[in-house]
């Protein structure tokens, strides 16, 4: 006889439930290093779920970002990394902004963003008053005008060569716009038309290395096809926010629009415990994000091609987060279906489900 367990979650609400195992059944192994595998957790104290087993289940296969005190260590990350299954290491830098370089020794290596020394303040995107366009909120962080040749070349030319030079296989760029938002007196056409064609630039330029590249972006799902040409992967902060889980049509758009990439071979990657415009974390825990990808996963979920969820960035999941529900899911059985404002989708040992609205709500029955 089957036994049916039903977990609901209800965003805004903080529900702290194990799915499977309990943390008892696992001792940490490992030290320092093992914080990097997590390519979320970047505080050394989150050591709480390490050890072989979380490893092989906590994005193991792919880490965008490693960050070190040096070039040495550095080094020992990703050696370490490689040794333990990691097979792509991404290598983060910023698309379109500068700042200045610390002064002095550093304590995150290697460098995220073309220092301000590397750059000429022509390039840098000024507003209708030609005051320099700057970070919200950060003063000495400027947005550089990435449609010219020079900025294309300044910034890539010295990411892919870093990237080279410290043995990452994966450009990973943050910080990239399309069809969404624009700085200074551009407009988001203008702005738009700027970053494609750095893009492409990227995409020529990462072949050539034989880098894959992913970009990290606020734009909509919607518009994904347009650009997935030139990149292998698209990571993204925006999964199943609020304004979009109101609406059955909005929701089914984003859902819509991670398929259609992933169609094409592209991987999408979805990050979790994001703030809301109103500074409130929508999903603290990423078991939203989760089910949202689960509704689009493929049955046979590859590497480039498939949809993965980031673990959340200050708390690293226990195993019966989003690392076990495909192995306690198993494999969908069918597409998503929709039934009025409710969206369903069944698996071998259970099923998701999410009813869209101005309180959503998000149901993971298991059976046994």
């Amino acid at each position: 006889m089957k036994t049916k367990i039903s977990i609901l979650f209800i965003i805004f609400l903080s529900c702290h439930v194990n799915l499977a195992l309990s943390d008892s059944n696992f001792k940490t192994t490992l030290g320092r290093e093992a914080a990097i595998v997590f390519n979320g957790a970047y505080h050394w104290g989150k050591q709480k779920w390490q050890g072989p087993y979380h490893n092989e289940l906590l994005f193991a296969w792919f880490n965008a970002r490693t960050t070190a005190r040096n070039l040495k260590e550095y080094k020992r990350f990703i050696n370490y990394q490689h040794e333990n299954g990691v097979k792509f290491i991404g290598y983060y830098y910023s698309s379109t902004t500068s700042s200045p370089q610390p002064a002095g020794e550093s304590t995150v290596f290697p460098e995220m963003k073309i220092p301000l020394q590397a750059i000429k303040y022509s390039w840098i995107v000024r507003d209708a008053k030609n005051q320099l366009v700057t970070w919200p909120n950060r003063k000495d962080r400027y947005f550089l005008d990435v449609g010219l040749k020079a900025v294309q070349d300044a910034i890539l030319t010295r990411c892919v060569g870093n990237a080279k030079q410290l043995g990452a296989n994966v450009l990973f760029l943050d910080n990239w716009y399309y069809k969404y938002w624009a700085p200074g007196d551009m407009n988001e056409v203008q702005w738009t038309e700027k970053c494609l064609f750095f893009l492409m630039r990227a995409r020529e330029l990462t072949r050539y290395n034989n880098l894959k590249l992913v970009v990290n972006t606020p734009s909509p799902p919607q518009y994904w096809p347009e650009f997935a040409p030139y990149l292998d992967g698209i990571a993204y902060e925006m999964a199943a926010h609020p304004n979009r889980l109101k609406t059955r049509n909005a929701y089914e758009q984003e859902l819509n629009g991670y398929e259609k990439v992933m169609k094409m071979g592209k991987t999408v990657f979805l990050y979790t415990d994001t703030l809301s415009h109103k500074g409130e974390r929508w999903d603290e825990e990423g078991r939203k994000v989760a089910a949202t990808a689960m509704l689009v996963m493929p049955k046979d979920q590859p590497y480039w091609g498939g949809i993965y969820v980031c673990p959340p960035r200050f708390e690293v999941w226990p195993v019966g987060g989003w690392p076990m529900w495909p192995k306690q899911l198993g494999k969908p059985l069918a597409p998503r279906q929709w039934n009025g404002n409710s969206v369903m989708r069944k698996f071998e040992r259970g099923s998701i489900s999410v009813i869209v609205g101005e309180h959503p709500k998000f149901r993971i029955t298991l059976e046994y």
